[in-house]
């Protein structure tokens, strides 16, 4: 007699049926698939999803079936001649059914893993138009598919990290459907003004007309600059007949200073990747000794540090024409204040310098060839010194003439400017170098007219600046 349909979908392969039963465990995202197992001598593969279940009839009536790891799966018995393998936990495990003489009807291998049909419609809300595909094995889930963006990417991961115990457990294969370059161009400008003031007077004087000789002497002094550091001295010299001399001297010295350092780095990365530049050089810095006990022998360690000015960054291309920009720049000089001294006389003692920095970090959104600036880190000191002798130094008029003024002030400025752009790769006939269309003076005409080049300008001369619409002095080196 033919056995009557159920309301399971049922499939029916050389004499072995399967259907896909409902879900049997509540709180668990389900999924339902169907597949077919057909009866053979080797053990049949079973893929469920966690928390589904397969209902299979049988050619033959059953009496026990046979499950290996409970935990990853469970098999139950309906009937002689139906059974329903009931996915658990992610992992793998057999199923051996055999009939009332112990002989084996079916072996099957049953794989159970995470179950991705609620994490795929969730994809299918949250990034319409999508084709991130995901696939489950064991308890992890592997992302395929291409993606316009690393943004897209990650909001896909994100989604999969919320249907996993583990972040880990989340495999990133999706592609990149267009890999973006990114090329930033970037100005330090930093502006050092300094002015330094000094003024003083030097008294020697001798008189031996008291009692055996009466000594007085004043010396300028300028702590907070050091020493003299230039400028005129007026000297007036009386040694008298009697012995009595006078030497007396004002120092005055005035320095102002200017300083502008300029940088221009271009940079070009790929689409997510770091890009760093640095526009200075490393000092050295002992790290630690070593003794050598048989001979004594002293080694040092070494570790260079660098300074001058960096920039480094990491683009991420959201969509067209829409760049995030993590950034780090720094400018770092070498400077005696602070330094370290090791040992020894002021001679041969070790002095590591110090670094004064100026650093600044941020993460911004730029459209393609939209510019930001970083600006306000100023920098201000101002110090002065006065040196007197007491009493006299405190007089109206004549307190000047004993008195030293140093006086030192510095200002910085430092602004930095940041363009990004999406850009592509160019033909290499459309790049120049310093030394396109450059030859070099001879010997005649270096001697008599006292030329460097004989010719700078663009390969192929006037052509060349024709077709590129130049007008006026062309060139990376105008005089």
């Amino acid at each position: 007699m033919k056995r009557p349909m159920t309301r399971l979908a049922v499939l029916a392969l050389a004499g072995l049926t399967l259907a896909v039963a409902a879900p049997v465990l509540p709180g668990v995202a389900q999924a339902q698939s169907r597949a077919a197992v057909p009866m053979g001598a080797g053990a049949q593969l079973i893929n469920l999803p966690r928390g589904s279940s397969m209902a299979i009839d049988l050619p033959s009536d059953a009496r026990d079936v046979i499950v290996p790891n409970p935990v990853v799966a469970e098999a139950m018995l309906h009937s002689p001649r139906r059974i329903t393998i009931i996915g658990l936990q992610p992992g793998e495990t057999d199923a051996v059914v055999l009939d009332a003489a112990g002989r084996t009807i079916l072996s099957l291998r049953v794989r159970v893993d995470a179950g991705v049909s609620a994490l795929q419609d969730t994809l299918g809300r949250v990034m319409p138009g999508s084709q991130v595909r995901a696939e489950a094995v064991n308890d992890s889930i592997i992302l395929t598919g291409p993606v316009n963006s690393p943004g897209e990417a990650d909001r896909a991961s994100q989604v999969a990290r919320a249907f996993v115990s583990a972040p880990e457990k989340v495999i990133n294969m999706m592609t990149i459907a267009g890999s973006d370059q990114v090329m930033v161009k970037a100005r330090v400008i930093e502006v050092q003004r300094t002015a330094i003031k000094q003024l003083g007077l030097d008294v020697d004087a001798v008189l031996n007309t008291v009692g055996d000789g009466l000594s007085f002497s004043q010396s300028a002094t300028f702590a907070v600059s050091g020493s003299l550091l230039g400028g005129g001295v007026l000297n007036y010299l009386d040694q008298s007949g009697d012995g009595n001399s006078l030497d007396t001297s004002i120092k005055a010295f005035e320095r102002a200073g200017l300083v502008r350092i300029l940088a221009e780095p271009n940079l070009t990365s790929v689409n997510g990747e770091n890009a760093e530049f640095l526009a200075g050089g490393e000092f050295p810095v002992p790290t630690g000794r070593d003794v050598d006990a048989s001979t004594g022998q002293v080694t040092v360690g070494i570790e260079f540090k660098p300074f001058g000015v960096r920039l480094a960054f990491r683009p991420i291309v959201l969509s067209q024409g829409r760049i995030s920009l993590q950034l780090s720049t720094e400018v770092s000089e070498l400077t005696q204040e602070g330094a370290f001294t090791l040992g020894g006389a002021a001679d041969d003692a070790l002095v590591i310098p110090a670094l004064k920095v100026r650093r600044a970090s941020s993460t911004v959104e730029l459209p393609s060839g939209g510019s930001m600036m970083i600006a306000g880190l100023l920098r201000e000191d101002t110090r002065q010194n006065i040196d007197q002798l007491p009493g006299i130094g405190s007089l109206p008029v004549l307190g000047a003439l004993f008195r030293s003024r140093d006086y030192l002030s510095g200002e910085t400025e430092l602004v930095i400017i940041i363009e990004a752009y999406i850009v592509s790769p160019t033909s290499p006939g459309r790049m120049q170098t310093p030394s396109d269309g450059l030859i070099i003076a001879n010997d005649a005409q270096t001697l008599l007219f006292g030329q460097l080049d004989q010719q700078y300008r663009p390969a192929g001369g006037a052509t060349a600046t024709a077709a590129t619409g130049w007008t006026g002095p062309v060139g990376y080196v105008i005089e």
